[in-house]
Protein backbone atom coordinates (compact mmCIF):
# COMPACT_ATOMS: atom_id res chain seq x y z
CA UNK A 1 0.00 0.00 0.00
CA UNK A 2 0.95 3.28 -0.79
CA UNK A 3 -0.48 4.42 2.48
CA UNK A 4 -1.45 8.29 1.06
CA UNK A 5 -2.73 10.84 3.61
CA UNK A 6 -6.38 11.68 2.69
CA UNK A 7 -6.19 14.37 4.69
CA UNK A 8 -3.14 15.65 2.56
CA UNK A 9 -5.00 14.92 -0.40
CA UNK A 10 -7.56 17.17 0.47
CA UNK A 11 -5.32 19.88 1.24
CA UNK A 12 -3.43 20.10 -2.14
CA UNK A 13 -6.77 19.70 -3.75
CA UNK A 14 -7.35 22.41 -1.66
CA UNK A 15 -4.65 24.61 -3.25
CA UNK A 16 -5.92 24.28 -6.89
CA UNK A 17 -7.15 27.38 -8.65
CA UNK A 18 -11.05 27.16 -8.45
CA UNK A 19 -12.44 27.47 -11.58
CA UNK A 20 -15.01 30.04 -10.67
CA UNK A 21 -12.67 31.96 -9.87
CA UNK A 22 -11.04 31.88 -13.03
CA UNK A 23 -14.39 32.51 -15.34
CA UNK A 24 -14.98 35.74 -12.57
CA UNK A 25 -11.11 36.83 -13.07
CA UNK A 26 -11.81 36.64 -16.99
CA UNK A 27 -15.92 37.36 -17.57
CA UNK A 28 -15.87 40.79 -15.30
CA UNK A 29 -13.18 42.45 -17.11
CA UNK A 30 -14.82 41.34 -20.32
CA UNK A 31 -18.05 42.35 -19.06
CA UNK A 32 -16.80 45.77 -17.81
CA UNK A 33 -15.28 46.22 -21.55
CA UNK A 34 -18.36 45.33 -23.20
CA UNK A 35 -20.82 47.48 -20.85
CA UNK A 36 -18.59 50.62 -21.34
CA UNK A 37 -18.42 50.54 -25.21
CA UNK A 38 -22.43 49.63 -25.32
CA UNK A 39 -22.39 52.94 -23.08
CA UNK A 40 -20.40 54.71 -25.66
CA UNK A 41 -22.18 53.45 -28.68
CA UNK A 42 -25.61 54.60 -27.18
CA UNK A 43 -24.53 58.04 -26.35
CA UNK A 44 -22.71 58.05 -29.90
CA UNK A 45 -26.47 56.60 -30.99
CA UNK A 46 -28.34 59.12 -29.12
CA UNK A 47 -26.50 61.96 -30.34
CA UNK A 48 -26.66 61.13 -33.90
CA UNK A 49 -30.80 61.32 -33.21
CA UNK A 50 -30.26 64.48 -31.79
CA UNK A 51 -28.84 65.86 -34.54
CA UNK A 52 -31.23 64.90 -36.89
CA UNK A 53 -34.49 66.35 -34.10
CA UNK A 54 -35.25 69.88 -35.13
CA UNK A 55 -37.22 70.12 -31.69
CA UNK A 56 -33.70 70.00 -30.15
CA UNK A 57 -32.78 73.63 -31.60
CA UNK A 58 -33.03 76.73 -29.74
CA UNK A 59 -36.30 78.34 -29.04
CA UNK A 60 -37.75 80.16 -31.30
CA UNK A 61 -38.31 83.63 -31.23
CA UNK A 62 -39.51 86.99 -32.92
CA UNK A 63 -36.49 88.51 -35.37
CA UNK A 64 -34.18 90.02 -32.74
CA UNK A 65 -32.30 92.55 -33.89
CA UNK A 66 -28.63 91.25 -31.69
CA UNK A 67 -28.80 88.40 -33.73
CA UNK A 68 -29.37 89.77 -37.47
CA UNK A 69 -27.07 92.46 -36.47
CA UNK A 70 -24.70 89.31 -35.91
CA UNK A 71 -25.29 87.96 -39.18
CA UNK A 72 -25.19 90.83 -40.86
CA UNK A 73 -21.36 91.40 -39.95
CA UNK A 74 -20.81 87.07 -40.31
CA UNK A 75 -22.35 88.00 -44.32
CA UNK A 76 -20.70 91.22 -44.86
CA UNK A 77 -17.26 91.67 -42.72
CA UNK A 78 -16.57 88.33 -41.65
CA UNK A 79 -16.83 86.01 -44.49
CA UNK A 80 -16.04 88.40 -46.96
CA UNK A 81 -16.92 89.97 -50.27
CA UNK A 82 -18.90 87.76 -52.67
CA UNK A 83 -19.17 88.18 -56.38
CA UNK A 84 -19.00 85.78 -59.37
CA UNK A 85 -16.10 87.28 -61.20
CA UNK A 86 -13.20 86.83 -58.85
CA UNK A 87 -12.12 83.18 -56.98
CA UNK A 88 -12.11 84.67 -53.76
CA UNK A 89 -15.77 86.08 -54.75
CA UNK A 90 -16.60 82.45 -55.08
CA UNK A 91 -15.11 81.05 -51.94
CA UNK A 92 -16.70 83.71 -49.97
CA UNK A 93 -19.98 82.67 -51.86
CA UNK A 94 -19.57 79.24 -50.71
CA UNK A 95 -18.54 80.79 -47.03
CA UNK A 96 -22.10 82.09 -47.06
CA UNK A 97 -23.73 79.05 -47.96
CA UNK A 98 -22.30 76.90 -45.46
CA UNK A 99 -22.94 80.22 -43.02
CA UNK A 100 -27.03 80.08 -43.87
CA UNK A 101 -27.12 76.15 -43.66
CA UNK A 102 -25.26 75.99 -40.26
CA UNK A 103 -27.86 78.38 -39.02
CA UNK A 104 -30.58 76.80 -40.07
CA UNK A 105 -29.33 73.50 -38.96
CA UNK A 106 -31.25 71.08 -36.22
CA UNK A 107 -28.43 72.20 -34.06
CA UNK A 108 -29.53 75.65 -34.21
CA UNK A 109 -33.18 76.63 -35.98
CA UNK A 110 -34.03 73.20 -36.01
CA UNK A 111 -34.60 72.66 -39.78
CA UNK A 112 -33.67 69.44 -41.91
CA UNK A 113 -31.59 71.15 -45.09
CA UNK A 114 -32.56 70.29 -48.32
CA UNK A 115 -29.98 71.13 -51.39
CA UNK A 116 -30.88 71.09 -55.02
CA UNK A 117 -31.49 72.98 -58.78
CA UNK A 118 -27.58 72.79 -58.66
CA UNK A 119 -26.15 75.55 -61.47
CA UNK A 120 -23.11 75.89 -63.18
CA UNK A 121 -20.84 78.88 -62.69
CA UNK A 122 -17.20 79.04 -64.41
CA UNK A 123 -16.80 74.88 -64.15
CA UNK A 124 -18.66 74.75 -60.54
CA UNK A 125 -22.03 74.00 -59.39
CA UNK A 126 -24.22 76.42 -57.06
CA UNK A 127 -26.88 74.97 -54.84
CA UNK A 128 -30.51 76.23 -54.33
CA UNK A 129 -30.49 76.04 -50.43
CA UNK A 130 -34.46 75.45 -48.52
CA UNK A 131 -35.96 74.41 -45.41
CA UNK A 132 -39.50 73.42 -45.02
CA UNK A 133 -41.75 74.60 -42.34
CA UNK A 134 -44.12 71.83 -42.84
CA UNK A 135 -48.06 72.43 -43.19
CA UNK A 136 -50.58 70.78 -40.67
CA UNK A 137 -53.61 70.66 -43.03
CA UNK A 138 -52.50 71.28 -46.72
CA UNK A 139 -48.78 70.57 -46.64
CA UNK A 140 -49.21 70.42 -50.76
CA UNK A 141 -49.95 74.18 -50.89
CA UNK A 142 -46.52 75.85 -50.58
CA UNK A 143 -45.57 79.58 -49.75
CA UNK A 144 -42.26 80.86 -50.50
CA UNK A 145 -40.49 82.93 -48.74
CA UNK A 146 -36.69 83.88 -50.48
CA UNK A 147 -33.72 85.39 -50.00
CA UNK A 148 -30.67 85.51 -52.54
CA UNK A 149 -27.66 84.71 -51.21
CA UNK A 150 -25.48 86.44 -53.69
CA UNK A 151 -27.36 90.06 -53.73
CA UNK A 152 -28.39 90.65 -50.56
CA UNK A 153 -26.48 90.35 -47.02
CA UNK A 154 -29.96 92.27 -45.33
CA UNK A 155 -32.39 89.65 -47.21
CA UNK A 156 -30.50 86.63 -46.40
CA UNK A 157 -30.83 87.81 -41.94
CA UNK A 158 -34.26 89.07 -42.56
CA UNK A 159 -35.15 85.38 -44.13
CA UNK A 160 -33.42 83.48 -41.53
CA UNK A 161 -34.72 86.34 -38.93
CA UNK A 162 -38.58 85.28 -40.11
CA UNK A 163 -37.44 81.38 -40.47
CA UNK A 164 -36.25 81.17 -36.67
CA UNK A 165 -39.86 83.17 -35.53
CA UNK A 166 -42.48 81.22 -37.60
CA UNK A 167 -40.36 77.45 -37.02
CA UNK A 168 -42.85 76.40 -33.99
CA UNK A 169 -46.24 77.79 -35.19
CA UNK A 170 -48.49 75.64 -36.53
CA UNK A 171 -49.47 76.33 -40.21
CA UNK A 172 -51.98 74.89 -42.70
CA UNK A 173 -49.79 75.61 -45.51
CA UNK A 174 -45.98 74.80 -46.02
CA UNK A 175 -43.73 77.26 -46.06
CA UNK A 176 -40.30 76.92 -48.10
CA UNK A 177 -37.53 79.09 -46.81
CA UNK A 178 -35.49 79.18 -50.31
CA UNK A 179 -31.62 80.96 -50.43
CA UNK A 180 -30.71 80.84 -54.40
CA UNK A 181 -28.37 81.85 -56.68
CA UNK A 182 -30.14 85.28 -58.67
CA UNK A 183 -27.72 86.13 -61.39
CA UNK A 184 -27.78 82.19 -62.41
CA UNK A 185 -31.52 81.95 -62.15
CA UNK A 186 -31.74 85.10 -64.39
CA UNK A 187 -29.28 83.90 -66.74
CA UNK A 188 -30.87 80.37 -67.13
CA UNK A 189 -33.58 81.04 -69.49
CA UNK A 190 -36.98 79.65 -68.03
CA UNK A 191 -35.30 79.26 -64.87
CA UNK A 192 -37.48 80.26 -61.79
CA UNK A 193 -38.12 79.43 -58.05
CA UNK A 194 -40.80 77.42 -58.66
CA UNK A 195 -38.79 74.50 -59.52
CA UNK A 196 -37.85 73.83 -55.80
CA UNK A 197 -41.32 72.72 -56.13
CA UNK A 198 -42.42 69.06 -55.80
CA UNK A 199 -44.87 67.35 -58.91
CA UNK A 200 -47.57 67.41 -56.77
CA UNK A 201 -46.94 70.47 -54.74
CA UNK A 202 -49.59 73.42 -55.22
CA UNK A 203 -47.32 77.20 -55.58
CA UNK A 204 -49.20 79.31 -53.37
CA UNK A 205 -47.14 83.11 -53.83
CA UNK A 206 -43.43 84.15 -53.37
CA UNK A 207 -42.39 86.48 -50.45
CA UNK A 208 -39.30 88.18 -49.70
CA UNK A 209 -38.12 90.89 -48.07
CA UNK A 210 -39.31 94.54 -48.25
CA UNK A 211 -35.94 96.28 -48.82
CA UNK A 212 -36.21 98.98 -51.34
CA UNK A 213 -33.05 99.44 -53.82
CA UNK A 214 -31.69 96.04 -53.17
CA UNK A 215 -32.75 93.66 -56.32
CA UNK A 216 -30.01 93.05 -58.49
CA UNK A 217 -27.58 95.10 -56.36
CA UNK A 218 -24.11 93.25 -55.31
CA UNK A 219 -24.32 93.39 -51.01
CA UNK A 220 -22.57 96.73 -49.48
CA UNK A 221 -21.15 96.35 -45.75
CA UNK A 222 -22.65 98.43 -43.54
CA UNK A 223 -25.89 99.60 -45.53
CA UNK A 224 -28.00 98.13 -42.94
CA UNK A 225 -28.09 97.58 -39.35
CA UNK A 226 -30.49 94.59 -37.49
CA UNK A 227 -32.53 98.21 -35.73
CA UNK A 228 -33.83 98.50 -39.17
CA UNK A 229 -34.17 95.05 -40.36
CA UNK A 230 -36.59 94.32 -37.53
CA UNK A 231 -39.80 95.72 -38.61
CA UNK A 232 -38.63 94.26 -42.38
CA UNK A 233 -38.57 90.55 -40.91
CA UNK A 234 -41.84 91.71 -38.55
CA UNK A 235 -43.63 92.75 -41.97
CA UNK A 236 -42.66 89.41 -43.90
CA UNK A 237 -43.13 87.49 -40.96
CA UNK A 238 -46.68 88.81 -40.53
CA UNK A 239 -47.57 88.28 -44.11
CA UNK A 240 -46.30 84.16 -44.47
CA UNK A 241 -48.85 83.80 -41.42
CA UNK A 242 -51.69 85.89 -43.18
CA UNK A 243 -50.61 83.27 -46.18
CA UNK A 244 -50.07 80.06 -44.86
CA UNK A 245 -52.95 80.11 -42.47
Amino acid sequence: MTGEDPEGVKEEDDLKPNPAWKIAMVGVPVFLVLSTAWAIWGSWKKSQVEVVDPRLALASSAADVEEMEDHLYKLSQLLGKRDWESSKGRTNMRRAITFIESTLSPRNYGFSIKRGEHLAHEGDRWPTVWVNLKGTVEPKEVVLVDASYDVSDAAVAVVLAVANDLRDEKLSKTVRFVFHPARLYFAQEGKDLGDVLEPDESHQATLEPDLPGESGVAPEPGRWNGAQLKPVADALAQKVRELAR
